[in-house]
């Protein structure tokens, strides 16, 4: 098992993202029509500044009780700013940094995504603790 594997192997590249003044319902949008559960937040130039996840939407969604997408996203976009919503200045891994480092920051149970940014603080990619999973699962014992 190489515990080295730099994190780029690993990570889902170019993952979908918002910009922070986007409204919350192009999230629920995004995460409805995804199998993803987390969507990096970005500045204008492309540098992370937050993450919002389908557990931190959970509590704002009205879809439970309103059946009307347009409905439940006019709601939301009045009611709510994607800035108050999203995890800032989440934990982040570089690309070239270690399975094993993600794996000790996944494992302290606080999130279960790390955005991958670049020196420059650019989103580059993502890592779930899905993807991390998979890893050592197929790896020999």
């Amino acid at each position: 098992m190489n515990v080295h594997t730099p994190v780029r192997q690993l990570m889902s590249a170019n993952p979908s993202s918002v910009v922070q003044t986007a409204p919350i319902s192009e999230v629920r949008r995004l995460l409805r029509a995804s199998a993803f559960h987390h969507v990096p937040v970005v500045s204008e130039e492309g540098c992370l500044v937050g993450v919002i996840s389908s557990m931190d939407l959970a509590e704002y969604a009205l879809d439970v009780w309103v059946k009307d997408a347009e409905v439940v996203d006019a709601e939301i976009d009045a009611s709510f700013s994607l800035g108050a919503v999203m995890t800032h200045e989440p934990t982040t891994i570089e690309p070239h940094e270690s399975v094993h480092k993600a794996a000790d920051l996944l494992a302290e149970g606080a999130y279960h995504c790390l955005p991958v940014v670049d020196a420059a603080g650019l989103l580059v990619g993502m890592l779930t603790s899905t993807d991390v999973l998979r890893f050592f699962a197929v790896q020999p014992s």
